[in-house]
Formats: structure tokens, sequence, C-alpha cells
């Protein structure tokens, strides 16, 4: 059977839904006059504006849907957004650099109709100075024994080289179990020594805070982090079933050790996911407990992912909770 020329045609060349296939007859083509732009090097807490040119070099008419930018930078919408061949429009583009170091790159993509070039990308990039640094930038405390106190040290260095006096003023954090005092630095120089405590009221878990100061130069924040340990810990820190076949069961092993000087019962445990109970038992002539983990058998193909929620009578650690997960079933991405 002979198919009739149209239709014919149709078949070797189908349209796809949501694809980038043009209507037939004079298509738009986009071009970006100097699409990276590099500033060198500008100064920290400074703004860098640049302008793209964007033109229709096609012999339709060429639409920009949507301009996108990567973190820290903003884009003012096109002039026109409908461009006849020939015409030409502007993006104006900002880029933030408060709290930014080093070489710094930035996109910015402008959607388009051009059916070979959808996204037309522009980039920024540069050297940015800083002013004021902090040595360390982030505060990590690890691991801290609850009811200790532990401190660490930040140096804060002006950069500029400028001769008016540098000063570290109007420090501030969230946490009030996060102590934060300011010195003169020792060596003599400009700036400030940060003694950072987590002090005893501390609770146990994950603690993140950010210290914020007021600078003569530019404002200057330190990331501070870590997790206060109890008596009571848990390891593997959380469970993972692996991949298990269809159908099957999994039973994993998890140590509740008490480093305490007195006994600690385990009151009950729960779990998020239905699949996934856990049960303890004491572990004779110790203070500790083995906590058996089960994913019960039937349970349906899929990722299971949940936690465990261990309950005790240590007024300071009444819930432990351990995270949980794994793939029932055949692996496919």
């Amino acid at each position: 059977m002979m198919l009739a020329p149209a239709l014919a045609r149709a078949q070797d060349n189908p349209m796809i839904p949501g694809g980038n296939s043009a209507p037939p007859g004079p298509q738009p083509k986009v071009e970006v006059e100097n699409p990276l732009y590099d500033f060198g090097t500008a100064t920290e807490a400074t703004m860098v504006n640049h302008t793209f040119k964007l033109k229709n070099a096609g012999k339709g008419r060429l639409v920009i849907s949507n301009v996108k930018t990567s973190c820290g930078c903003t884009a003012a919408k096109p002039e026109k957004s409908t461009l006849a061949p020939g015409e030409e429009t502007e993006i104006n583009v900002g880029f933030d650099t408060h709290f930014q170091k080093g070489h710094q790159v930035r996109m910015i993509t402008a959607f388009t109709n051009d059916p070979s070039t959808p996204e037309a990308i522009m980039t920024m990039q540069g050297t940015v100075k800083q002013q004021v640094s902090a040595t360390p930038a982030d505060v990590a405390f690890g691991n801290v024994k609850q009811g200790t106190e532990v401190t660490r040290e930040v140096i804060v260095s002006d950069l500029t080289g400028r001769k008016d006096p540098f000063v570290v003023s109007d420090l501030n954090n969230s946490n009030p179990a996060l102590k934060v005092e300011k010195l003169a630095r020792p060596d003599g120089k400009p700036g400030a020594l940060l003694k950072v405590t987590v002090t005893k009221a501390m609770p146990v878990g994950t603690f993140d805070d950010t210290v914020k100061m007021t600078t003569s130069r530019i404002p200057l924040q330190v990331n501070v982090f870590g997790d206060v340990t109890g008596d009571l810990t848990v390891a593997p820190a959380q469970v993972s079933f692996g991949i298990v076949p269809h159908g099957a069961e999994a039973v994993r092993m998890v140590k509740l050790t008490n480093g305490g000087g007195k006994p600690v019962k385990v009151l009950g445990i729960t779990s998020t996911a239905i699949p996934v109970s856990a049960s303890a038992e004491p572990i004779d002539g110790s203070k500790d407990y083995k906590i058996t983990v089960q994913l019960h058998r039937g349970t349906p193909d899929g990722q299971v992912r949940g936690e465990l929620q261990i309950k005790t009578d240590d007024p300071e650690q009444q819930v432990l909770n351990v995270p949980f997960y794994g793939i029932v079933g055949q692996f496919s991405m």
C-alpha cells in the first residue's frame, strides 16, 4: 500500500510534543555579542554590573521567554522580549560580591525559541578580593561531650592595607549556649581575637550558629557547628539495609552504649516507616543494649526510608534517633 506524499513526509519527520521543533518557514537565530565577560578583580561587597547584548541573526521572529541566573546574580528582563530579524536587545546583570572570595563564575541563561540554541548562555567571571578575613572562616567543633566546655579561636584581619583604624564591633549570635568573646590580637596587629566557646548548657544534638560582626570595613560572619554527645551513643549511627531481594527480609544490629555511671532503661522503640520495626535487649554484664532492626518480609518494591526513635528514661537523652534506608527489589535509575 502506497502512502500519500504528505503522509509519508509526516511519518519521516514526526513532531515531538514539547520538543524544540520549529514551525516551517523562516527561523530565528540568537546571537550573544561577547558571551563571556571577565571583570578582572573586584573588591568584596561591591556590585559588579554588566550589560549583555543579544541579536536576532535569523529570518524568523525571536522570542526570549525567560532569563535565569546562577546563585548571587540578579538579571533584569530584556528590554525587548520579541525581536524581529536584525533587532537587538540588552540584558543587565548584577553580581553581588558580599561574602564571596577568590575566583568566581556566574552563568546567565536566556531561554529562546531558536530551535538550534534554545538556551543562550552568558558568563561573568573574575576574582573577588576580600576586605576582611576570619581564620578559620568556619569553626568546626566536631564532637563535644555534654557538660564540658570547649573553646576555639578565630583571628579577624584587615586585608585592605588602608591606614585608617580597623575596628571590630557589635558581635552577635543566636544560640545562648554559644559564648563569643572579643579580645585584642596577641600579635598586636589590627583586628581581633575571637574566643568561641560551647558552654555546658549546650544540649545533646547537632548545633549550627552564625557569629555576625560589624567592622569598619564591611560586615563579617563566621559559621559555627558541631555535635554534642551524651552518655548514650548508638553504633552504627544509621542503618543501611542495602538492596534487599523482592519478598525477602533483612535484619541489622545496632548497639546502644551507655558511657555514664548510671544504668538507663530503653522504654520503647518506634519507627516512622511501617515495614521496619526494632526491639531492644539488655546485654548481660553491661549497661548496654542490643537493638535488632528488621525490614519485614513482603515489603513492596522501592525505596524504604525512615527513622527509629529509641525512647529512654535518661532525662538528658529521652529520645535517640537512628535513620535507616534501603531498596527492596531490583535497583533501577
